[in-house]
């Protein structure tokens, strides 16, 4: 027991800039997989070289591993990769039933997806929006730079499509109330991005959008993630 210490400090002495990358990449998005890690961090690797480098950081305690759907493992920092970017070691346990398929969601959407995506941390959005209260900052979205426009992400979770429609209209009326909020949609700067299982569901949404009203300008953008279906499965049975 008295070794295990010393080794452990070695190893961490010794991470690379390949592995801070994807310590930082795990960090920002609350998780990732070999395919993602391949999309977006380690383009020029093999899924087999990637799986390898991730273990490596499991066993030097910067990650841990997890299933996502037999038999793909999902990533979340370890201790160590917490202790190091200042984060709160809570970020190393295994996601909860309702936060796996939420945050599993906004990775695909993110960095899976035609169009590349950066999620975005709240002291970023606060950047962009000094505006926006924390409370509201700290709500899931992504960074469209080539377009300029911030992204607040819903994703569906298998409610009744009435019930997402409403949790939509209620994340953008509790924004409505700010003047600042009113310009920046009118400018074509904010897009609602709702996530859902199915081509089916998200028409389903859109028309239950429609029986609502938006502000003027409103950018609103569906993403199908097929995993969803699975993902919420599981919860809704666990």
């Amino acid at each position: 027991m008295g070794s295990a210490k010393p080794n452990m400090r070695h190893m961490r002495r010794r991470l690379t800039d390949r592995g801070r990358k994807i310590v930082e990449h795990v960090a920002r998005y609350r998780l990732t997989t070999v395919g993602v890690l391949r999309r977006v961090v380690t383009p020029g690797l093999s899924a087999n070289a990637i799986s390898k480098l991730a273990n490596r950081l499991c066993d030097a305690g910067y990650l841990r591993k997890y299933t996502l759907l037999h038999p793909t493992r999902y990533f979340v920092l370890g201790e160590a990769g917490a202790n190091l970017l200042g984060i709160g070691g809570h970020r190393s346990a295994p996601l909860g039933p309702q936060s796996l398929p939420i945050e599993y969601a906004i990775l695909a959407y993110a960095t899976l997806g035609k169009a590349l995506r950066q999620r975005l941390i709240g002291e970023e959005i606060q950047r962009l929006c000094p505006w926006l209260p924390s409370a509201l900052a700290e709500a899931p979205h992504c960074g469209d730079a080539s377009r300029g426009v911030l992204e607040l992400v819903r994703v569906d979770l298998g409610g009744p499509a009435d019930h997402v429609a409403r949790k939509c209209a209620a994340d953008v009326n509790e924004r409505r109330r700010l003047r600042e909020f009113t310009n920046f949609v009118a400018q074509g700067r904010f897009r609602l991005v709702i996530i859902t299982a199915t081509k089916e569901k998200a028409a389903a949404v859109q028309r239950a959008l429609d029986r609502h009203g938006w502000p003027a300008g409103l950018l609103v953008h569906f993403s199908v993630v097929p995993q969803l279906l699975s993902l919420t499965a599981s919860r809704n049975h666990a």
